[in-house]
């Protein structure tokens, strides 16, 4: 069994893993409703003009995504959600987050996402994309140390925008050899 997935009980929630700072647990629809007025003031902008509110947008996560999973600190609050799936044009990757999730998970983010991204992307057959607001400098700085490919540029609804894809290539070769 892959040791980032590995199991351990928690009280209300199974804990899929803790680090430091943070532990990454199943996520709940409580969660989402936690979150949904706390979000980084980018992160509202991106749901606006992808059409959704952001609660609605944390809630996809459990109609749509394969995984959902929620970051929390160690008092147990909900700092981010994220998920991958799949959907009619591509599969998708995303993460939504508060104020505080950068300054708390920094250094466990740093640590462990390349993994995290790797082990995910297994789930869609080694790829996954999505959009990510222009402004939202960390989220794009991430993508780009995580080795996402940024497409092309494009607006919604006035906002601009980077669509990108990150790719696991041992998953691609595998699949292809």
């Amino acid at each position: 069994m892959n040791p980032l997935f590995t199991q351990e009980v928690g009280v209300f929630d199974r804990v899929i893993v803790r680090y430091e700072n943070i532990d990454v647990i199943d996520a709940h629809p409580d969660h989402a409703d936690y979150l949904a007025d706390k979000l980084r003031d980018i992160d509202n902008i991106e749901c606006m003009a992808l059409g959704r509110k952001p609660l609605e947008a944390l809630m996809l996560g459990f109609e749509h995504d394969m995984v959902t999973l929620t970051v929390v600190d160690k008092k147990n609050n909900p700092i981010a959600m994220f998920g991958i799936g799949e959907d009619d044009e591509m599969p998708y990757i995303w993460m939504l987050g508060t104020k505080e999730f950068p300054k708390i998970a920094r250094r466990d983010l740093i640590k462990h996402s390349k993994t995290w991204i790797k082990e995910l992307l297994k789930i869609t057959g080694g790829a996954a994309g999505n959009v990510v607001h222009c402004h939202n400098r960390p989220a794009v700085r991430w993508l780009e140390w995580l080795g996402a490919s940024f497409t092309h540029q494009f607006t919604i609804k006035g906002e601009p925008f980077y669509q990108f894809i990150l790719i696991n290539n041992e998953v691609i070769d595998n699949y292809y050899v």
